[in-house]
Order: structure tokens, then C-alpha cells, then sequence
């Protein structure tokens, strides 16, 4: 046989594919690696539905989205519906019209999801344009308007409602992030009880400072928070959770116009 050497061919060293060490690549390479492994990514980690977990950003269409929640917010308060009083457990009755009904709106859901649905500036914008109307401009109350309504018993549930609010809209996208063992409905049934829990305790807090200033009688107060809070606040926080989870629902659904 001839011998390769004699013919000046060097020899092939053949490498073991197994335990073969791959090549240094330096950083900028890694990095355009990366850029160009990124543009191809067809399913990024942000999709759409976790985009809308998040509130819209502050918009020309969102504030017009705003001003129309604050027109529904007006109507929906002069607009009561029947409702058989919570106070009817335990009663024996043959028929549901023996139930005693109950007058309810829907305004403090619908002022809570308005927060969560638009985030902390329109949200919470909308609240605070719905109060200063009514104390200084139109009778947009359910019991008229102007500053003598600051010695209504109801105007502490307003402003319970603002800053329930103010909170929810901050505080609303964690609800969807899943940092501890807790369920999506659980946290989303935790966030309603707060909010709920902090509208009436501001309003039964004012119901008292009025009794205390001499607005409101001692011999009413117990009347009026049966009325206003023991009456109303089931039905706020189940609204309010069946509101609070179509929250992400309506902003798809309004994708192109807020996002």
C-alpha cells in the first residue's frame, strides 16, 4: 500500500460526535441568535388574553368608552328592580309574593367593574366625574343632587364607592397572576368581598358621623343600615363577582377599540 505521507496529504482526524464540544459563541452572536429566534416566535409569551388581564392604556377611544360607562352609571341608578329582601330567611311563607321585595340597582356593581374593566385613571375617573356632576352640576343621585346631599345617609356608599373602586382598578390584574396555589374564581370572589366589604363600611361609617354631627337621629341610624347595607350588600357582592369575571371578557371583545 502507498503511504499517505509520502503523497503530502495530511491526515483526517475524526472527531467523536458523542463527546464533542461545541463552539464558543461569543456574546454578540448569542444576542443576534436571540433577536433572530425571537422574530421567529410564533406564539410570544404576552398573547392577547393575557394582554387583556392588564387595563387599557389611556386613549382617546378609551375615554370615549368612559364617558359612555358614566352615562350608564347615571340611568342604571334610576332604574330600581324588585328584589325579594335578604331579610326573608328563615321566614315561613306559601308563595313568593308573601316575600317582602326589596328596591335595588345595580349602581355599585356596575361602579366596580367600570373601575376594573378601564384601570386606575379612567376607571377611577369615571367614579370621580359621576360624583362631582351630582354635587355640583345635574341631580345625576338617586335622591337628587347638590351639596345638601352630603347629609343624605346614601352618600356614604358613593363615596365608598369611589374608593373601593380606586383600589379595585389597581389592584385587579392580580387576580390572574398565578403566583400562590389560590384559583382564578377564588381570587376573583376575595377581590368582590373586599370591595364589597369596604363600600359598606365607609357608608356605615358615615351613617354614624352623621348620627354623631346630628343630621341623622340615633333612633333611625339602626333603620338605615339595615336598609341601605344588611338589605343590599348580598346582592352587591354577587353581582359584583359575576361582573368581575366578564371583566376580561368585554375588554376582547373591545380589543380594537381600547388596546
Amino acid at each position: 500500500m502507498p503511504d499517505m505521507k509520502d503523497d503530502g496529504v495530511t491526515p483526517i482526524a475524526l472527531v467523536d460526535a458523542d463527546n464533542a464540544t461545541p463552539p464558543e459563541v461569543s456574546p454578540p452572536e448569542q444576542q443576534a441568535a436571540a433577536d433572530f429566534d425571537g422574530g421567529l416566535d410564533l406564539f410570544p409569551k404576552r398573547t392577547w388574553l393575557h394582554r387583556a388581564s392588564y387595563p387599557p392604556r389611556l386613549s382617546i377611544n378609551g375615554l370615549l368608552i368612559g364617558l359612555l360607562c358614566l352615562l350608564l352609571l347615571v340611568v342604571i341608578g334610576f332604574v330600581p328592580v324588585s328584589l325579594p329582601s335578604p331579610l326573608n330567611i328563615g321566614r315561613t311563607v306559601s308563595s313568593y309574593s308573601q316575600l317582602t321585595p326589596m328596591q335595588y340597582t345595580f349602581q355599585i356593581p356596575l361602579a366596580l367593574f367600570m373601575a376594573a374593566f378601564l384601570g386606575p385613571f379612567m376607571g377611577t375617573g369615571v367614579i370621580l366625574l359621576f360624583l362631582v356632576l351630582g354635587l355640583f352640576f345635574f341631580p345625576v343621585f338617586a335622591n337628587g343632587g347638590g351639596w345638601h346631599y352630603l347629609s343624605e345617609p346614601g352618600f356614604g356608599y358613593l363615596l365608598g364607592t369611589f374608593f373601593a373602586a380606586s383600589i379595585l382598578s389597581k389592584t385587579f390584574h392580580k387576580a390572574f397572576q398565578k403566583r400562590d396555589k389560590m384559583s382564578r374564581s377564588l381570587k376573583l370572589l376575595a377581590t368582590a368581598l373586599a370591595g364589597v366589604a369596604l363600600l359598606h363600611g365607609i357608608g356605615l361609617i358615615y351613617l354614624v358621623a352623621l348620627s354623631v354631627t346630628g343630621q341623622l337621629s340615633w333612633a333611625e341610624l339602626p333603620g338605615r343600615a339595615l336598609r341601605l347595607s344588611i338589605e343590599t350588600a348580598p346582592y352587591d357582592f354577587v353581582v359584583t363577582f359575576v361582573f368581575l369575571c366578564l371583566v376580561r371578557q368585554f375588554r376582547l371583545a373591545l380589543w380594537l377599540v381600547l388596546y
